[in-house]
Parts: structure tokens; sequence; C-alpha cells
């Protein structure tokens, strides 16, 4: 059985020594750490949960806290229920008929919203300005 050419070759490319791997290793966990440094860095101030109906502020929690959070949001057509656990936020239930608002799941980073258009439900998720939103060499 004859290997092909391209697999002698790729074979050939990949071989090395103990000390090569040892450093690549070390380069790869450079790079992880590096990474996680400055996604910790970025990530600003603790992120805030802001409840609102129109334009009322109705409450306010940290998005990572303890215990779960329910809260029962009063719009225009009914109640909407707010769920904030495990850093994440959602509408879990809310008297509009198209669902849009709890169909558009859980959101967990700074300036994500959810809305509810019928019910005039709008929760943000705000945190510290100085967080960077991008980073560019």
């Amino acid at each position: 059985m004859n290997s092909s050419p391209a697999s002698r070759s790729l074979s050939g490319r990949l071989s090395g020594t103990w000390t090569d791997r040892l450093l690549l290793a070390l380069v790869l966990g450079g790079i992880v750490f590096g990474w996680l440094h400055i996604r910790q860095l970025a990530g600003g101030g603790e992120a805030m949960v802001d409840i609102y109906h129109g334009q009322t502020l109705l409450a306010e929690y940290p998005l990572n806290g303890a215990a779960p959070v329910h809260f029962a949001a009063q719009g225009e057509i009914g109640i909407s229920d707010i769920l904030i656990a495990d850093g994440e936020v959602a509408i879990t239930d809310s008297p509009c008929t198209t669902k849009k608002c709890i169909l558009s799941g859980h959101k967990h980073s700074i300036g994500d919203m959810l809305v509810c258009l019928p019910n005039r439900i709008l929760v943000a998720v705000r945190g510290d300005a100085q967080a960077f939103d991008a980073m560019l060499e």
C-alpha cells in the first residue's frame, strides 16, 4: 500500500522533536492566557440589568447576582415576567400575541436588549462606559 505524495509531505512537515512540541504548547498556552486576560480587562464594570416601562425605570439588578431574580413588569397590556439568573436575562412570559420578546432568548452582553413592544417593556444590559466593544491593531 503506497501513501500518496501529499500525505508524505504533510507528515514530514508535522514531525518535530519533543522540544518543538513543548515550545508550541507554551506558545499556545501564552496565547490562551493573553486572550483571557484581555477579555477580563475589557469586560468593564459590573453588568447591570435595567427594566423599563416606557421611559420609566422600574427596576435595576446586577446581571451576575448571587440568587436568581424573578421580576413582574407591569406594562400596557399586562405583566411581563423577567428572569435574571446565571449571568443572563430573559423575558419568560408576556401577554403579547407574537411572543417575539420571549423568542429573543437569553441576553448576557453589555448593550444587549430585550423588548416587548406591545407591552412597552424594555430590558437593557448596561455596564461600565470604559468597556471595549472592539480592539484594533
